[in-house]
């Protein structure tokens, strides 16, 4: 069956991204960035949406010790994404011909700055987000969200994440899931012809 659809993960698909400049940043901001383990799991619970934006930066403030503004740590987590361009030149393309969608972890601090910062976010029909699910990939149950929510049929559709745990699970949910590896974008496009995409 040829595609009727695709799915998109975010990190390191559609952006890539690089946590040192978050505790390069933190750290010219004061930060104590010696219990990094309290510090990803706060970063995990607030990607699963158990933490809000307010206690999460709260609570940020208290395990790095810091006295900066929240405004000055929001900025500092937000601002670690580059374009991946030949990725965002595919979905130019595809928009044309298919209805494309986003299922990423992320929270809201992120997601709030892509869909800001970044107008290629605009060609995405709808999505599913951890922090808003309260899933994360590589659970079955976010893909099953996902696939009800955009109401489409698995079998016909795309779904590219750069984990292979991810799309290891994807397929279990009945995607068509291939992993996606920014420094191998030809071998995508030839993965999608392979499929019947015809438009690339």
């Amino acid at each position: 069956m040829k595609p009727e659809a695709f799915i998109f993960d975010i990190g390191n698909v559609l952006v890539t991204f690089d946590y040192s400049r978050v505790a390069a940043a933190l750290s010219a901001l004061g930060a104590d960035l010696s219990d990094r383990a309290d510090f990803e799991q706060l970063a995990a619970r607030y990607e699963r949406g158990e933490v809000d934006r307010e206690e999460f930066l709260a609570q940020l403030r208290v395990i790095l010790r810091h006295t900066a503004d929240d405004t000055a740590v929001a900025r500092a987590w937000q601002e670690i994404f580059e374009p991946n361009q030949p990725m965002w030149d595919l979905v130019e393309t595809l928009h044309e011909s298919y209805p494309l969608y986003l299922l990423s972890n992320t929270n809201c601090l992120h997601h709030d700055y892509l869909l800001r910062e970044y107008a290629i976010f605009e060609k995405f029909a709808d999505g599913v987000f951890s922090y808003r699910a309260k899933l994360a990939k590589p659970e079955r149950e976010i893909f099953e969200v996902a696939i009800r929510q955009f109401g489409i049929d698995p079998q016909t559709t795309i779904y590219l994440d750069d984990l292979t745990a991810n799309v290891e699970a994807a397929r279990g949910a009945g995607l068509r899931a291939f992993r996606y590896d920014p420094a191998a974008h030809g071998d995508l496009l030839a993965t999608l012809r392979a499929e019947g995409v015809q438009c690339v």
